[in-house]
């Protein structure tokens, strides 16, 4: 975790202006400056920078935040990857957490491999482009395949010579060493006597980029036609690549997935790079292993939508139903594209426009459970027993799905198709969830170790020798506090937010805005006056009245605004834009931006601060606040008088009346504090 005085060092460094501007053509409009948002389509300029405030915002998606909130949403980058980012370009120091001895030679393995890769990406380039063997061999490869020479740069491809230790011999003579060599798996060991040999020789080349943009390993497929020889040879595991957790073109394609809200998911090299020249630039392949969870959960961290392609080929579609599952157990929402017969993306794609390529898409992908019907029907036919087998089949797919409202959907629909009575889905399906809550292991997990990214990843446990013998039991993983902060704003947006939230909003954007502002005097309890700002009248007044605010990013300004009321000359808006927490600053942003519509009182459009206008507008706010708390316990307390159980108690019946005049009461007084009221903020 980086120190919040390092984030503020960098917010205060970081141009917005120039930090946007390497990413988007923005264009001076009076203070600010517009652009085409570059978080989706569109053809009018709605993207806004402010310089003064540092921040940026779409008035259409309604993405933006700070530098740092840019650098994450648009490169894909973890809050500390996109704050070190900012940090080398203005060159502040950038501290974290002294890493122990064995991360320090983990770190340093790690790092050497990755530059081994780069001299390796490199040398297949150079040799491709540059001498005659890779023009004539490998440039004349891609150019049968009809790759154009941006798409060769964007996707960085290679030519290994057809000699057995070229690249081995270049490397060792720049001082790259045989260790990271054999380590990274560019080159083997022969075992009779143990000479250094290129793995890729003969080879055109693959690169596989990280999603931060480093080569972590390599696809190589031959160039001759002997049929002994392996057609595509990939890099081995190792420190820095793991192909459960790895997907070809996921660099070059997270920005496009983003602004898409839609990844296409198809198998090899070429399909990536046929369809990203036609086009269709959000698609990633599994490069030809099954679909992991790891692959999953990548592509998840961009966007909620899959759509798998396949071709013609039903065998090879039955045995890939199982990665679907998978989709759907991870909250996806799977569509399937079934190709001509003969045809696959990198054929499809070739000779086909973007345009010609979505029409078809539009019109042809269906989703999953749906596609899984229709295909399992024709084999099912009239015979019952394999249509129960397809009954099976579905409701398996239907049992993974984790939104309660999908799968009742999908049970309904596929009543329909299969003419199945509905109640005989929904049992098996219930049956089904519960087997499988039963069955579920607890997940073993070892230390987590942090890939090039940042990013936490799963260690895999090796298998123990009798597999038979029960799991210890390991408690599940704490869950970090951004995390837990995500699923309650979920669950309240899955209740509704009502008007509370928006007088919840009202008070953070005071906090935010003006939280160590003077907003006037009190007396304290010698008489003597003192000045209180915002952020202590708003705090103060919830702990007096016991009220605690539901909205878990809003109650963490309240929790942060208290442990500060007693700072002199406290800059709120500096504290919050720049806190460590994202959805706090990003919030925070968020609420800087939004301007203030008021009633009548405010019409001379005079500062906020002058005078007594921040006082008068933060007791209006947090009475207005206070009055709808009050009108939800009225309406409680109403309800319970008409119980039949509390008109059959006199003496329950009669502290509710008692409760029910007292809030009538502060109902009447907080009425005419209010008077004119505030429209929005």
């Amino acid at each position: 975790m980086v120190d919040q005085l390092t984030i503020e060092k960098i917010l205060d460094a970081a141009n917005i202006v120039d930090v946007v501007s390497e990413f988007v053509t923005l264009r001076r409009r009076g203070v600010n400056y517009v652009g085409l948002c570059p978080f989706h389509n569109e053809k009018t300029p709605s993207f806004y920078v402010s310089p003064s405030k540092g921040i940026c915002k779409c008035f259409s998606c309604g993405k933006g935040g700070n530098a740092i909130h840019f650098l994450m949403e648009h490169e894909q980058m973890s809050f500390q990857d996109a704050a070190e980012w900012l940090a080398n370009k203005y060159g502040i120091p950038f501290r974290k957490r002294e890493m122990t001895d064995s991360e320090k030679a983990l770190q340093n393995e790690r790092e050497s491999m990755f530059i081994t890769n780069q001299f390796a990406l490199d040398f297949f380039k150079d040799t491709l482009l540059n001498t005659e063997k890779g023009r004539a061999i490998g440039l004349a490869y891609f150019r049968k395949r009809g790759f154009r020479d941006d798409i060769l740069d964007k996707f960085f491809l290679g030519y290994c010579p057809d000699e057995p230790d070229a690249l081995a011999r270049a490397a060792l003579a720049k001082g790259y060493t045989k260790e990271n060599l054999i380590k990274t798996g560019l080159c083997y060991e022969r075992e009779n006597d143990g000479q250094l040999r290129d793995r890729f020789h003969g080879r055109v080349i693959f690169p596989v980029h990280s999603i931060s943009g480093k080569v972590v390993a390599f696809g190589g497929r031959i160039m001759s036609s002997d049929v002994k020889v392996a057609k595509y040879v990939n890099s081995p595991e190792s420190v820095i690549y793991s192909k459960s957790r790895e997907l070809y073109g996921l660099y070059q394609a997270k920005q496009a997935i983003v602004r898409k809200d839609r990844c296409f998911l198809v198998e090899g090299y070429a399909d990536v790079i046929s369809m990203y020249q036609s086009g269709v630039e959000n698609v990633v392949a599994s490069s030809g292993t099954s679909l992991t969870p790891g692959q999953i959960r990548l592509i998840h961290r961009f966007t909620n939508n899959i759509t798998v392609l396949y071709d013609g080929d039903k065998a090879g579609i039955k045995a890939s139903l199982r990665g679907i599952d998978m989709l759907l157990a991870e909250g996806m929402n799977v569509k399937v594209l079934l190709l001509p017969d003969g045809e696959d993306p990198d054929s499809f794609a070739q000779g086909r426009s973007a345009t010609e390529f979505q029409k078809y898409i539009d019109t042809h992908q269906v989703d999953f459970i749906r596609f899984k019907v229709n295909l399992l029907m024709e084999d099912a036919a009239d015979d019952p027993y394999s249509r129960s087998e397809l009954i099976k089949s579905i409701t398996q797919s239907i049992s993974v799905i984790q939104d309660p409202i999908v799968r009742s959907v999908y049970i309904t629909e596929c009543s329909q198709i299969m003419k199945i009575d509905e109640r005989l889905l929904i049992n098996d399906v219930n049956r089904r969830q519960r087997e499988q809550a039963q069955a579920a292991p607890q997940p073993q997990r070892q230390p987590q170790s942090s890939d090039e990214n940042g990013q936490n990843q799963e260690t895999p446990v090796a298998e123990t020798e009798n597999p038979e013998a029960p799991a210890e039991p390991v408690p599940e993983p704490e869950i970090s506090a951004e995390d837990r902060l995500r699923q309650q704003v979920r669950a309240l947006k899955r209740e509704g937010f009502g008007p509370m939230m928006d007088k919840e909003r009202l008070l953070s954007q005071l906090i935010v805005r003006y939280g160590g502002k003077v907003m006037g005097l009190f007396e304290n309890e010698e008489g003597q006056e003192m000045p209180i700002t915002v952020g202590q009248f708003i705090v103060q007044s919830l702990q007096n009245d016991g009220l605690e605010l539901r909205h878990p990013v809003y109650r963490r300004f309240v929790e942060q605004m208290a442990e500060h009321v007693e700072e002199q000359d406290f800059n709120a808006e500096k504290f919050f834009m720049s806190h460590p927490e994202t959805f706090v600053s990003l919030t925070a942003a968020s609420l800087m931006e939004e301007r203030y519509q008021l009633s009548a009182i405010f019409k001379d459009n005079k500062p906020v601060e002058d005078g007594q206008r921040l006082l008068q507008l933060t007791r209006h706010i947090m009475a207005d606040y206070q009055m709808e708390v009050l009108r939800i316990e009225i309406k409680d307390v109403e309800k319970q008088m008409q119980d039949p159980a509390t008109l059959e108690s006199p003496d329950k019946l009669m502290e509710l009346q008692r409760r029910y005049q007292q809030l009538l009461a502060a109902r009447s007084e907080l009425s005419r504090i209010l008077g004119d009221r505030v429209v929005n903020l």
